[in-house]
């Protein structure tokens, strides 16, 4: 293998090849806290063309392929987990922004270029990328895609599938598949992309991707509101939509639970004079200088606060302030990814019955584990809500972790009652591997291990991950 990895270096570059345990490490540092199996080396490509080279290299060698973006993900996906001859692909190197087409709204980027890059990138062209979430500062554009990320403005923009025209790919026999289309429209044959996005790396190396640009949205209102109820905040959610349409582009849900651990953040600060048990971060936008949107949001609120659903509110004066509301939101998923013995969720049902949701799993939650603390938030627009469960103050993290499967259990068994699902905008890796087996209709099931096994008959791409 050494004289192996000798010939792919001489091919790709000494940079390309990484095989010292000290300096893999910091590719193997899994946000969950896991603890992945050592791979044989870590590639990192620099172009499609050595991308290409390291597949066929390792499909040469009976070598397993794990893709890695960011490592930002919170199920596992990226770091080899199970003992074998395995490579990490990173693709760290490959952060190029090939092209910025203002005229077709289009952006043509390699997988690696980090996400607050490229939302840069096109602002300066007077441009808007609406992809955004709490990782976005180190998150990687292949990994948003490969797990179909989800984020904050999913109301308004759709998640991270709704922002491809076309991507490039590295197929598992090396070979590379170029979908790098510029087109709005094409009704010819299947629609490949969508195969690729959101499978986890396990049908393909994605190494490039034309994404869809909008206008900026210089016109803009944020507020933080408080509301009586969850359900309160979805019937402010509906009437707001009556005021000022479809601009609604983000619909932050917060329990009181959730925001107390945001305030042990450094830096978040709550906007109003008491703590309420729940709480919103509304943002509407759009291009248009024209429309009067803080006008017709202000009375939004006003209605809401006559009827009762609105407790209190506070609306952006400045970026500043509107940049403090937001740290506050992120503080909520820092806060946790910092506990390492918090049970995260990934849920989400149809956006009618997240009340349901919420009052259902509050109460299982409590009979499981008495006194454990429920902290759930999430984007009430689209369903998406984190029910995070920490261990409760006076159990020591050991015990709390032996309820960790419970409590995962019947958060996702909840939502599957109502008609939703384990996994929103995480994707399944490794951790859900098993509750995905249990949930997914079968036909689905067949359907997916059949498109796996005609792309990657040897299942050397991801070989653990989804299905």
């Amino acid at each position: 293998m050494d004289e192996a990895l000798q010939e792919l270096q001489s091919a790709i570059g000494k940079r390309g090849v990484i095989r010292s345990v000290e300096d893999m490490a910091r590719y193997l540092a899994d946000l969950q806290g896991g603890l992945p199996v050592v791979p044989i080396a870590v590639f990192r490509p620099s172009t499609t063309q050595e991308a290409a080279i390291v597949v066929k290299w390792c499909r040469k060698h009976d070598v397993m392929v794990i893709p890695q973006g960011g490592l930002t993900g919170l199920t596992t996906a990226a770091v080899p987990t199970k003992a074998g001859k395995t490579a990490i692909i990173a693709l760290d190197r490959m952060n190029a922004i090939r092209d910025i087409d203002a005229l077709n709204n289009t952006v043509t980027v390699d997988a690696g270029v980090v996400l607050a890059d490229l939302q840069a990138a096109a602002v300066a062209e007077e441009r808007y990328f609406p992809l955004s979430h709490g990782a976005q500062g180190s998150s990687q554009i292949g990994g948003n895609l490969s797990t179909n990320s989800g984020g904050n403005n999913t109301i308004r923009y759709g998640t991270a599938r709704d922002q491809v025209l076309g991507p490039e790919v590295v197929l598992p026999d090396g070979t590379v598949w170029n979908g790098l289309r510029q087109l709005r429209k094409n009704t010819a044959g299947y629609d490949l992309k969508q195969l690729f996005i959101g499978a986890e790396g396990t049908m393909g190396l994605i190494t490039g991707a034309v994404l869809k640009l909008r206008p900026y949205p210089h016109n803009r209102v944020s507020a933080f509101v408080s509301v009586e109820s969850s359900g309160a905040a979805l019937r402010l959610l509906r009437s707001l939509e009556t005021y000022v349409g479809e601009t609604i582009a983000a619909f932050e849900l917060m329990s009181a639970s959730a925001v107390e651990f945001a305030l042990t953040m450094e830096g978040a600060r709550y906007p109003l004079q008491h703590l309420a048990q729940w709480n919103v971060l509304i943002e509407v936008e759009t291009p248009s200088h024209h429309l009067d949107l803080a006008t017709a949001f202000e009375a939004a609120l006003a209605a809401a606060i006559e009827c009762g659903d609105v407790e209190d509110a506070v609306i952006s004066q400045s970026v500043a302030q509107r940049n403090s509301f937001w740290h506050l939101r992120e503080s909520i998923a820092m806060a946790f990814v910092e506990d390492k013995d918090c049970v995260k969720g990934d849920t989400a049902v149809p956006v009618g019955r997240v009340a349901a949701y919420i009052e259902r799993t509050l109460e299982a939650v409590a009979q499981c584990v008495p006194g454990a603390r429920a902290a759930h938030f999430g984007h009430l627009g689209d369903g998406n809500i984190h029910f995070n469960v920490a261990r409760p103050a006076e159990m020591d993290g050991a015990e709390f972790r032996t309820h960790w499967d419970a409590i995962k259990s019947l958060t996702e068994q909840e939502a599957l009652k109502l008609g939703g699902t384990i996994s929103a905008e995480h994707g399944i890796g490794t951790l859900k591997l098993a509750a995905f087996e249990a949930a997914i209709d079968p036909i689905e099931k067949d359907i997916m291990q059949k498109l796996r096994r005609s792309i990657d008959p040897q299942r050397r791409m991801n070989p653990n991950v989804l299905v």
